[in-house]
């Protein structure tokens, strides 16, 4: 615990600090100067205010400064408590029965059945995997936080979301992971302050949670009041030192109707995408999901919904569940027959040309070398082998002739390409590591 003689003089450094930086001098003296410092214990300041209303006017209107103003005076990591005074006991017993109400009625709306050990993995959502992984270590005090995760529709982020609670609530008796989808919280918000006229309790179950998790943000579009509620209650849990995870349709640069504080916000911690999940994890989730519903079909039929069931997991999900419908319904076996006629009527069955630029990026992306090393005159082993890779599969997949694949490796001739075909093909022959990285790339391609 800091002496209280420290207390005193970094609390003055503080107030200065605020002084100093406000161009009001009424600011300062209606909301800072009746501040008071309690106690600090580790990196916890716990201060008292006159009521709640001054913590949302500190956590909002004069977040920043409030926070850099503390960090000068008390070092980087600072959390803060507040002290609220009772006002007469009678107040002071509705409080407790409102807390009482509170504690009865929280509730973490986690979707169970949504867990690391059943959320499938492949490049195209590892690296949100592991920093999901990393917050449930450490809550709040890395720097993904908040963490927020963007995709399509379908891709996974609400089930990682959910992950991360389950976990911490497993890991931390008594802990406080809250799921709410941004409409919900919207609805809520408005309840509070035009229906039941009391946003105090809004304001309390939220900010006294240890996790949020909020879902689909991009519908706080234009709902200015609901974001300005959202941007106190983060800000409030930031100061707390408690973990925040967001999810969107879209990056936080291609958000919308945002204000410019809360859009700052979204931008802190780490920003990280679900892609469309590639063939490999396609066909993991759909080896899964046949086993789970007790059928069997065809390698043929399998391989035909891995590749046109593509653009996220449910529509991968709602081509076996309307196959299985179909083949119940109309008595009939899955045949490749009845899997075209359904899959062209739920997501749709298109042939799709690949070009020598879209093999190059994945080849690039898989081994790690950059498309312009792989189209260079440079002679080590692995771009050679990476730039060999590419005219390969570029002959045998595209439509391009041998003299246009060279044009686009750097400007070679058709020999080069030619040779490139034959040097791949041996070491197919004779190199099963090989044979499995063109498996995997094949997979990256769909085809």
């Amino acid at each position: 615990m800091l002496m209280e003689s420290s207390l005193s003089s970094s609390w003055g450094i503080f107030l200065n600090e605020m002084s100093t930086h406000l161009s009001n001098p009424r600011e300062f003296n209606i909301w800072f100067k009746p501040l008071e410092p309690v106690s600090m214990q580790g990196n916890v300041l716990t201060i008292r205010v006159p009521s709640q209303d001054y913590s949302y006017k500190l956590e909002g209107d004069y977040f920043d400064l409030f926070k850099a103003a503390l960090e000068k005076a008390f070092g980087e990591g600072i959390n803060l408590k507040y002290l609220v005074p009772t006002v007469n006991p009678a107040t002071r017993r509705e409080e407790v029965a409102n807390t009482v109400r509170q504690e009865e009625a929280f509730v973490t709306h986690l979707d169970r059945r949504m867990l690391f050990g059943n959320f499938y993995q492949s490049i195209c959502n590892r690296l949100a995997y592991t920093v999901a992984q990393s917050i449930v270590e450490q809550p709040g005090e890395t720097a993904f936080n908040p963490l927020f995760i963007f995709g399509a529709s379908g891709v996974g982020k609400t089930h990682l979301m959910h992950a991360i609670g389950n976990e911490l609530v497993k890991k931390k008796p008594g802990y406080k992971a809250v799921y709410v989808p941004a409409q919900t919280f919207k609805r809520q918000f408005v309840e509070a302050t035009i229906t039941t006229k009391k946003p105090e309790l809004f304001f309390n179950y939220y900010q006294n949670i240890d996790l949020l998790l909020i879902d689909d943000i991009q519908e706080f579009s234009e709902a200015i009041s609901t974001q300005n509620a959202f941007f106190q209650i983060f800000n409030h849990l930031k100061m707390l030192g408690k973990q925040i995870v967001i999810t969107s349709d879209r990056c936080p640069a291609d958000l919308k109707g945002m204000e410019d504080r809360l859009y700052t916000r979204l931008k802190w911690g780490m920003t990280v995408e679900i892609e469309r999940p590639d063939a490999h994890l396609r066909r993991e989730i759909l080896t899964a999901k046949v086993k789970e519903a007790g059928v069997s079909i065809s390698e043929q039929v399998f391989n035909f919904i891995v590749k046109h069931a593509k653009d996220n997991v449910r529509d991968l999900e709602g081509a076996l569940t309307s196959l299985m419908a179909n083949a119940i319904y109309c008595n009939e076996e899955i045949s490749m027959e009845l899997a075209e006629k359904v899959l062209s009527q739920t997501v749709g069955v298109e042939e799709r040309k690949i070009n020598v630029p879209e093999i190059l990026e994945v080849v690039s992306r898989y081994y790690n070398i950059e498309e312009a090393d792989i189209v260079s005159r440079k002679r080590k082993r692995a771009i050679v082998q990476a730039r060999q890779v590419v005219m390969y599969l570029s002959k045998e997949l595209t439509e391009a002739s041998l003299a246009a694949i060279g044009a686009e490796m750097g400007g070679r001739d058709h020999s080069t390409v030619i040779y490139a075909d034959r040097a791949v093909r041996d070491l197919l022959d004779t190199d099963t590591k090989f044979q499995a990285e063109l498996k995997e790339i094949r997979d990256l391609l769909e085809v």
